[in-house]
C-alpha cells in the first residue's frame, strides 16, 4: 500500500478501501480458513480483520508488506474467536453439569412415599447396591445437600467426576427402582 492510497482511505475514502478489500481478501481467506477449517467462520473473522484494519491504518507503515500486516492482524482476531469458542465450550459443559445436578435433585425431590412406604424401600434397597464411591456421593449430594465443588474438595477430585459419578449413580438407580417396583 502506498503512503498515497494509505491518505486516501484515512482522509474518508472508502472506494479506495474498497478496492483494498478486493485486492487481499481472497488471500486473507485463505489464510484464516486454513487456521480455523470453517467456512462461515473464516469470513467473519476476515471481515473483522478488515474492520481492525481501518480502524488501526493509521498504524501501518508503508515500509511493510500490507497483507503481511493484514495477517499478523488476523492471527490475533483468530486466537480471540478460538478462546472465545473455548469458552463457549467450557460454559456449556458447566451448564449440563448444573443441569444434570438440578434434574438429579428433581428426581430425587419428586418421589412419592406410599401409604407403606415400599418407595423409600425401594431406594434404600437401590441405594445399597451401589458401589461405595457412588453410594456415598448420592448420600453427600442428596441427603446433606452439599454441592458438587464441596463434594470434590472432601473426596479430593475433580467437579467433573462428581458430576459424572452422580450421572451414572442416578442412571443406576432409575433402573433399579423401575425393577424393584415393576416387581411389587
Amino acid at each position: 500500500m502506498t503512503p498515497e492510497l494509505k491518505q486516501q482511505i484515512l482522509d474518508g475514502d472508502l472506494d479506495a478501501y474498497g478496492e483494498v478489500v478486493r485486492e487481499y481478501q481472497g488471500m486473507l481467506l485463505g489464510y484464516t480458513l486454513k487456521r480455523l477449517g470453517d467456512w462461515a467462520q473464516a469470513e467473519e473473522v476476515v471481515q473483522l480483520t478488515f474492520i481492525r484494519a481501518y480502524q488501526k491504518l493509521e498504524e501501518f507503515r508503508p515500509d511493510q508488506e500490507f497483507g503481511v500486516w493484514l495477517c499478523v492482524t488476523a492471527k490475533y482476531m483468530i486466537l480471540t474467536e478460538l478462546e472465545k469458542k473455548r469458552r463457549e465450550a467450557r460454559n456449556k459443559d458447566n451448564y449440563q453439569s448444573a443441569l444434570e445436578v438440578e434434574i438429579g435433585d428433581a428426581l430425587c425431590d419428586g418421589i412419592e412415599l406410599d401409604e407403606e412406604g415400599e418407595d423409600v424401600a425401594a431406594l434404600k434397597a437401590c441405594l445399597d447396591k451401589l458401589q461405595t464411591e457412588a453410594s456415598s456421593v448420592i448420600q453427600l449430594r442428596y441427603f446433606e445437600k452439599q454441592s458438587c465443588k464441596d463434594i470434590a474438595v472432601s473426596k479430593d477430585r475433580t467437579v467433573t467426576w462428581v458430576t459424572s459419578t452422580l450421572s451414572r449413580a442416578r442412571q443406576a438407580l432409575r433402573k433399579c427402582l423401575e425393577n424393584q417396583l415393576a416387581s411389587s
